[in-house]
């Protein structure tokens, strides 16, 4: 029959080797009901040190799951900043591939129209002034769009977009967005339908919105592959709705998700000039107006674009 002793160590030894596996089942109840005075001393140390490990082993684990936390953050900001700069390489390029471009058409008609004037006749003269002037005005048109979006990724990835709201009719902008892409429209014989019969009023930045129906009618006709785009403006409760559709090539579905990150164009720049931030630019200046842009599109099934503005 074991002794008093083997006994008592038995039971330290068990309690020793449940407390090293992370368990304890001594109470303080079990420790008042102990008869032996040293044997309850001993147990109640012993749930101390368990204690102590527990708590040791509880700021190890939250130590542990700080410095996971720190690393993944360290790491999410490092991948942010690769795009950025990545971005910013791409951004750079296209940028200077696309201002490249007209500067290099304005410069050559510049020279046709200094050569002309000195050894052409003044009729031939006239029709070259006829035939290019619209050119030069187009090439124009679009440096001037290109440095307005230069200026409007500055702001914006600088700290936001500084709106100024003011009483605005949606449907009179559309109107004379619409009038402005006049000699574009006729130049890709496009037919553009405007349901925008009544005034739609807010409270919003209206240089803003211009620039959003310009963006929104100017992929229509970039991408509606000449076909019919219709527009409509309508007024509901507490909101104001733009809708723009094409028939055009669509939007795959896997590109549709990140048609409103900036770069993010639906085909090749190689195929459709520009910087690919048109509807980004659009997204942030809906979005700096408490509104929502969604789009729903399909391969060679057109694209309609949706703009939500509370009033």
């Amino acid at each position: 029959m074991p002794s008093t002793a083997e006994t008592a160590t038995d039971r330290i030894l068990s309690h020793l080797s449940e407390i090293g596996a992370g368990r304890c089942t001594i109470t303080e109840e079990a420790i008042v009901r102990e008869r032996d005075p040293n044997m309850s001393q001993i147990l109640l140390g012993l749930l101390v040190l368990h204690e102590d490990l527990a708590y040791a082993r509880k700021l190890r684990d939250e130590a542990e799951a700080a410095r996971l936390v720190t690393a993944n953050e360290r790491e999410r900001l490092l991948e942010e900043l690769e795009k950025a700069l990545a971005a910013r390489d791409q951004f750079l390029a296209l940028a200077s591939h696309e201002l490249r471009t007209p500067l290099s058409t304005m410069t050559l008609l510049v020279d046709n129209f200094v050569e002309a004037v000195t050894v052409t006749e003044s009729g031939k003269l006239a029709a070259l002034i006829t035939q290019h002037l619209p050119i030069l005005k187009r090439q124009v048109e679009r440096l001037g769009t290109l440095v307005l979006e230069m200026l409007d990724v500055s702001q914006i990835t600088s700290g936001g977009l500084d709106l100024v709201p003011a009483p605005v009719d949606l449907t009179a902008i559309v109107r004379e967005v619409v009038e402005r892409f006049g000699l574009e429209i006729e130049r890709r014989q496009v037919t553009v339908k405007m349901h925008a019969d009544f005034p739609v009023v807010g409270m919003w930045d209206g240089a803003r919105l211009d620039q959003v129906v310009t963006n929104l009618l100017s992929n229509a006709l970039k991408f509606g592959a000449g076909r019919p785009v219709e527009i409509s403006v309508r007024a509901e409760a507490d909101r104001a709705v733009l809708i723009v559709r094409d028939c055009g090539i669509g939007i795959a579905p896997q590109i549709r998700s990140k048609i409103f990150g900036p770069f993010s164009g639906a085909v090749s720049t190689r195929h459709h000039a520009g910087l690919g931030l048109g509807l980004w630019i659009a997204h942030q200046i809906v979005r700096a107006s408490g509104g929502s842009i969604t789009a729903d599109s399909r391969p060679d099934e057109g694209s309609t674009f949706t703009v939500e503005l509370p009033r």
